[in-house]
């Protein structure tokens, strides 16, 4: 047997056992970073209105592009359904719709009661002017809840993206907002 075939017949088996632990013990840690997660996300009460699956959100963002939004968040699972009609001032300024599919990664409680829950998704974004543009989105950011019984969220939000149509350049958005929620 030469050397290269002795040193992969030795490596073959270690490899094996490596993919298998991988296989195993990912989803297993996974699985239990999502029941810990679940169980962190009963705790949250947002001003006392998730005792039901969801609540829902209005309120302002600004930034590029600015005007009003609407969240969607079932509280339970972490995800959230998320939307915008606005202005945009690019290159070619008019109106600016998306809208966004949202995981919230975990949740941070803070020493004085108070959460963060950092999120990513994607969505779809369409701009009218001059030229209509639709774009895909990855929008990443940060939710806080500061207050312990007053259901307001703060968000901050940087959203990449590439266009579709008419051409595909990419393009970036971002945003400060805050929003409002009531039990739904």
């Amino acid at each position: 047997m030469t050397g290269a075939n002795m040193l992969t017949a030795g490596l073959l088996p270690r490899v094996w056992v490596l993919l298998t632990l991988i296989l195993f013990a990912v989803p297993a840690s996974v699985a239990a970073q999502a029941d810990r997660q679940a169980t962190e996300r009963q705790r949250i009460d947002l001003g006392r209105l998730s005792e039901g699956p969801a609540i829902i959100g209005g309120g302002i963002v600004v930034g590029e592009p600015s005007g009003v939004t609407a969240k969607l968040w079932f509280t339970e699972t972490g995800f959230a359904l998320d939307t915008a009609v606005a202005w945009s001032f690019h290159e070619d300024p008019g109106l600016y719709l998306h809208t966004n599919a949202l995981f919230h990664l975990a949740i941070i409680e803070t020493a004085q009661g108070r959460y963060l829950t950092p999120f990513v998704g994607g969505g779809v974004s369409y701009r009218v002017g001059e030229k209509h543009r639709l774009s895909l989105r990855v929008p990443l950011g940060l939710s806080i809840l500061p207050f312990t019984n007053f259901p307001a969220e703060f968000f901050a939000e940087l959203a990449p993206g590439i266009g579709l149509l008419p051409d595909t350049s990419p393009n970036f958005g971002a945003g400060l907002g805050i929003r409002f929620y009531v039990p739904f």
